[in-house]
Formats: structure tokens, C-alpha cells, sequence
């Protein structure tokens, strides 16, 4: 469980301080993370192709509804950052599901989730080292929660392949049309269809 004031948050909080790409103070609560500005900051500055901060709504004061119009897009472009510009994979669906406590709520252990994204995602880019710099010139204290942190982030990665090569399982195959000719024909089921 990630507290405010805990280790763990404590790390966090520091870590996401060190992008320079962030244009307001930097954070000193993980609620402070709750609207999706300085985290969607930080990722432009790993994946700038990805997250432009100009695309998402600012000054929001209590307004969840915009909060949560911000999260859902970090994490749309997260999710297209991990799988096209990491190929790596992680439980993105938990995380949407989360969204709503984040921006009513300030949900600690939600946000911890992205900002564990937010790490996996500098310490694996092409421009790894710089961000490893960055964890180095931490406080002894928190170089160690974010060494943990890193660990169990990775940990939950995946690889993604996008190559359909096996096939949809509402798929079917028929091989040769009774033709002396081998051909195969796929039909394939999608919303619609006569199979739907």
C-alpha cells in the first residue's frame, strides 16, 4: 500500500521531480499527480512523439470530470507508447478501471501505479541512462525505495507482439474448396458479420 508520506510515495514524488519538462512546480504529494498534468509532462519529455502536454486540459481545480478526460488519454498514450515504442505490455485495463478514484478521490495506490509506468517507462527507453542518472542523484533513501520500485514495475511488464500469426480464436479455416487446387479461405468473425 503506497501512503502519502511513506518511503515509497516519498521516492516517487522526488523521481517525478527530476523531468525537466515539467512547466509548473514539481509535486509534493502524489495528489498533486491526480489530474494527469505533471505526469503527462514527464512522459513528453521520455516520448515527446507520444504526449504533447499542449493536448490536455490544465487548471482544474476540483473538476474531476476534466481530470478524468486527462487520465483516460495518459493512459491511452501509454498503452501506444508501451506497445509501439517499448514493445513491452502491462495491465493497462486495471489502470483505466482506476481512473475515476484518481480524479474524485486522489486514490494513492492508483496513482503510485502510473508513476510505477512512468519509471518502467524512462528506465527502458532509448534514452535510459540519462534517466538512471537521474535516480542516482536521488537521496541515498529514496535511490533504494526507487531501486524496489523499478524492480517490482519491471516485474510486471510483459513483451507485446502485435504479429496475428496464430490466428483469432473466432476464426475459422477451411483448407481447399474442393477445387484440385489447394487454397485456403479464413473467415473471420467481426461485429456485423453473419457470425456476430
Amino acid at each position: 500500500m503506497t501512503e502519502e508520506g511513506s518511503p515509497r510515495a516519498l521516492a516517487m514524488i522526488e523521481f517525478v521531480g527530476t523531468f525537466a519538462s515539467l512547466t509548473g512546480s514539481a509535486p509534493e504529494t502524489l495528489a498533486d499527480l491526480s489530474d494527469g498534468v505533471t505526469l503527462f509532462e514527464a512522459l513528453s519529455e521520455i516520448a515527446p512523439v507520444y504526449f504533447d502536454p499542449t493536448t490536455i486540459a490544465r487548471h482544474l481545480g476540483d473538476n474531476w470530470a476534466l481530470k478524468s478526460s486527462n487520465l483516460r488519454k495518459l493512459i491511452r498514450n501509454l498503452e501506444d507508447y508501451y506497445h509501439e515504442g517499448l514493445f513491452k505490455d502491462a495491465d493497462f485495463g486495471a489502470i483505466q478501471n482506476s481512473l475515476t478514484a484518481i480524479a474524485k478521490e486522489s486514490d494513492t495506490e492508483a496513482i503510485a501505479n502510473l508513476v510505477e509506468l512512468l519509471a518502467a517507462a524512462a528506465v527502458t527507453c532509448a534514452d535510459k541512462g540519462t534517466y538512471v542518472q537521474r535516480i542516482l542523484a536521488m537521496s541515498p533513501d529514496n535511490q533504494v525505495e526507487m531501486k524496489s520500485i523499478l524492480e517490482q514495475s519491471l516485474g510486471k511488464l510483459s513483451d507485446y507482439n502485435d504479429d496475428d500469426d496464430e490466428g483469432d480464436e473466432n476464426e475459422l479455416v477451411f483448407d481447399g474448396t474442393g477445387d484440385d487446387e489447394e487454397e485456403e479461405v479464413v473467415l473471420q468473425d467481426t461485429p456485423g458479420s453473419i457470425f456476430g
